[in-house]
């Protein structure tokens, strides 16, 4: 499954990825603010791209510029007993751009017109003002804080959520 948008490409992680991957889950914002193993490894973003290619469904994108760079993940995630959530990280390098924001966008349509799901949850950790002011550049409607509900380094943390329904989602929105 390949998604594209205006200036970018969602296609599912390969493993000329993993180097790429590792590398920028490096960094503390992402380690922080995702529920990616901390420390991480190679190992990790091996296992990582492994997943994401065999047991998720494609439902975990690459985001890659027109150029073909690398820009950050995305994914989708659907679980039987839960409403489907959506997750990204953006590297250093990529942030500021927009690039999440359209990534977002972009997943959502997939989400609602292709997959005909009823709503996608969104969940940040309490702090993480990025991923919050992309959530709302893409629609979603804030519901309040979760406490100690996502693990983030290892420890149960706070966190913001929202969601999007159908009838909310707005593909024009930034």
């Amino acid at each position: 499954m390949i998604l594209t948008s205006a200036r970018l490409t969602l296609r599912a992680p390969e493993e000329h990825d993993i180097d790429w991957i590792t590398a920028e889950v490096q960094d503390p914002e992402i380690q922080r603010n995702t529920t990616v193993p901390s420390p991480y490894s190679r190992p990790d973003a091996e296992q990582f791209v492994a997943n994401a290619r065999n047991h998720d469904s494609h439902s975990t994108f690459v985001i890659t510029t027109t150029a073909g760079q690398p820009a950050g993940v995305i994914s989708l995630h659907q679980h039987p007993k839960h409403a489907p959530s959506v997750g990204y990280w953006i590297g250093k390098s990529a942030r500021g751009q927009g690039i999440a924001t359209e990534a977002v966008i972009r997943i959502c349509r997939w989400d609602f017109e292709d997959l005909d799901l009823p709503i996608i949850t969104w969940m940040a950790r309490v702090g993480n003002d990025a991923s919050r002011a992309v959530a709302l550049k893409a629609g979603f409607q804030m519901e309040g804080t979760l406490r100690l509900r996502i693990t983030s380094q290892g420890r149960l943390r706070d966190c913001w959520a929202g969601s999007l329904l159908p009838e909310e989602f707005n593909p024009n929105a930034r």
